[in-house]
């Protein structure tokens, strides 16, 4: 067990470690996340702003409805993600919505495959998460929709819709606005870019931000979580996972 006195300061230094460590077997950096973006999820961890992690290459192995083990973490959560790609490296002097707007280049429906990868018994405070990457392990990449950063296409990514279900059983999961994520995607964004600047790090093109949770779910055998996003396409965009 972690000792849960641990500081935010000693969890990112072993953090980068850890990264060091497995970037070997997953491949560099190939973008970022930003977690606990939720004023309730805030409050629990006793922090007031959000928990940034690393995405590395080998992390989006996976293809939309091919099946994974259930056990594929110590403690996996699935998420719905909402995740975008960068089109340049100007994002990084990105200071508005309408800035971070005009260097985004593909919304990316996602399915997030969480671990936090702390023992089963041990409680998570914020910096044993941010020890533990925010939970980054693994994502299905639903098809690139292309962003082209005007007006119109910012509303449409702030009303975007996003239902979970168990195509298994027709079991409704949840249903969530895009709207309700920092008062918008894009805040996210400018979040990570504040965050990155920070620690030095530099966005570049094609670099993949996980923006938040629109749906979370532990995984039981024979569970096929349906994702349908809508409201950025005339037919809604579906990515799927078969847990067995």
């Amino acid at each position: 067990m972690i000792d849960e006195s641990l500081s935010m300061e000693k969890a990112l230094c072993a953090r980068d470690k850890f990264l060091s460590l497995i970037q070997p077997l997953l491949g560099a950096p190939l973008g970022y996340k930003v977690a606990a973006i939720t004023p309730p999820a805030q409050r629990d961890l006793g922090i007031k702003e959000p928990l940034g992690g690393t995405y590395l290459a080998g992390m989006f192995s996976f293809e939309s409805s091919a099946p994974v083990p259930v056990s594929y973490g110590n403690r996996p959560i699935v998420e719905a993600k909402l995740m975008v790609a960068v089109r340049d490296d100007a994002i990084n002097d990105a200071k508005t919505i309408e800035d971070a707007a005009k260097h985004i280049a593909y919304i990316l429906p996602s399915i997030e495959l969480g671990d936090s990868l702390a023992d089963i018994g041990q409680k998570l405070t914020a910096p044993i998460l941010m020890l533990y990457n925010v939970g980054a392990r693994a994502a299905i990449l639903g098809r690139p929709i292309a962003f082209d950063g005007s007006e119109k296409a910012v509303r449409a990514l702030n009303s975007l819709v996003v239902t979970t279900t168990d195509s298994s059983t027709g079991r409704h999961i949840d249903s969530q606005s895009a709207s309700a994520m920092m008062g918008g995607p894009l805040n996210a964004v400018l979040w990570l870019v504040r965050d990155l600047h920070i620690r030095g790090v530099r966005l570049r093109a094609g670099d993949r931000l996980g923006l938040g949770a629109l749906s979370r779910v532990r995984p039981t055998p024979g569970l096929l979580l349906e994702t349908r996003w809508e409201g950025l396409t005339e037919t809604p965009t579906v990515v799927k996972a078969l847990f067995e």
